[in-house]
């Protein structure tokens, strides 16, 4: 490499050459973690299309029994010989169920909203039921517990068993007979009328909490908006943004005569501007070099300007390989679970992961051939509600225990 070469001349050079300056060095720097970062995403896809042949089919199935599950169970809801205790159980199991299912990314083709429907459909079988069944002493004491807050209020017991079974229903009732308007402007009540002794606190709590994350927010967008004009300045205040209009006029699709390379000049246009817009001069300079032949002798301010721009590509890159490997989307949750050092240990690992699922499956299976009757499902309801009791107590549930707060 000559000594007198310019810093693009170098840059078009192979990556295997020793840098000379902070600009090479970091310019090999984003080079490497580019072809990281896509080399990653293939690795990545690679194991997704891997899991998707040979696991997904095991993980439909999975979903599949557990909807059989939730439908089977939400029969057995309305039934009156179940303690409230059971019912309890019995409710949080299939809710668990739907939870699981509603937040799986591998369900399937499953219908989640009818599934969830059936369950609501029993349920709402039962507290109906309930509330019918409610003596007219309870309604007379839940009556007079009302017209403590809202002296005047007039419900008939029929009102009350609404009420019961959605408490939103009261907020008409007050509107109808002339309470809304005190109801709007008194803190002392909260959404839910029935749970109004902490709202205070609660709602203190609330806002404490937002204006912590308001604030910690705030303080990463101040040094965001920092940032961001100190690149901008040192973006304008560079020879850097001759290039940039340079290339917008030469990549301006409305300037390109022929029709089938329109497409092709648009998109260049997209990534130029997505360039400008991110002060990206890492990929301003890569178009740069592929569009133009000339080699620009920067100027001293411009190569003290670029080194910021390119040490922020390089976080930006580092910032887009975490979110590779930490993302919630499917891919990033394959790779996660399921990677090993080896094609040996990933196989091992979707082996042991079909077996769980298979044995899961084969549970479920059994528990529905003979869990038909109202008895036998107690007896599974009470060994879970044993099962929890004797399961060990937070710290959190110890203390709440033990002072009732």
């Amino acid at each position: 490499m000559k000594p007198d070469s310019t810093f693009l001349q170098n840059i078009k050079q192979s990556t295997a050459v020793k840098p000379t300056s902070e600009l090479e060095l970091l310019w090999q720097r984003i080079d490497k973690h580019t072809k990281r970062n896509a080399n990653f995403e293939i690795k990545k896809a690679t194991l997704f299309n891997q899991f998707q042949e040979q696991v997904e089919p095991h993980e439909h199935h999975q979903a599949s029994m557990i909807a059989k599950q939730i439908i089977h169970l939400s029969k057995f809801i309305p039934r009156k010989s179940l303690t409230a205790e059971q019912r309890n159980e019995l409710v949080d199991w299939i809710n668990a169920d739907i939870d699981y299912l509603s937040n799986h990314p591998f369900t399937g083709d499953l219908d989640m909203e009818a599934i969830a429907n059936t369950f609501r459909s029993h349920l709402d079988t039962h507290n109906q039921e309930a509330v019918n069944d409610i003596p007219s002493s309870e309604l007379n004491i839940f009556r007079s517990m009302l017209q403590q807050d809202f002296p005047g209020l007039e419900l008939t017991d029929e009102q009350l068993k609404e009420i019961t079974l959605d408490p939103q229903l009261l907020y008409q009732h007050l509107d109808e007979q002339g309470f809304g308007d005190n109801q709007e402007h008194d803190s002392e009540y909260t959404d839910d009328p029935f749970n109004a002794g902490d709202a205070h606190s609660d709602d203190d709590e609330n806002w404490d909490d937002f204006f912590d994350q308001f604030e910690r927010f705030d303080r990463d967008e101040i040094k965001q908006q920092k940032t961001d004009a100190k690149l901008e300045k040192l973006f304008k205040g560079s020879q850097l943004n001759k290039m940039y209009k340079r290339l917008a006029s030469k990549l301006h699709p409305d300037k390109e005569p022929d029709p089938s390379k329109k497409e092709e000049k648009h998109e260049l246009m997209q990534l130029l501007g997505q360039a400008r817009k991110t002060k990206d001069g890492f990929t301003l300079l890569q178009l740069y070099i592929t569009h133009f032949d000339d080699d620009v002798d920067f100027d001293e301010e411009t190569k003290a300007n670029l080194v910021p721009l390119l040490k922020n590509k390089i976080a930006e890159l580092n910032k887009q390989h975490r979110q590779q490997k930490e993302g919630n989307d499917p891919h990033s949750l394959v790779w996660r679970q399921f990677n090993g050092r080896s094609k040996a240990q990933i196989k091992l690992n979707f082996t042991n992961h079909i077996a769980a699922l298979q044995g899961e499956c084969d549970e479920i299976a059994e528990r529905l051939g003979y869990c038909t009757s109202v008895k036998l499902l107690k007896e599974e309801l009470n060994d879970r509600i044993l099962d929890k009791r004797h399961m060990p107590m937070s710290i959190e549930d110890a203390l709440e225990s033990m002072f009732n707060f």
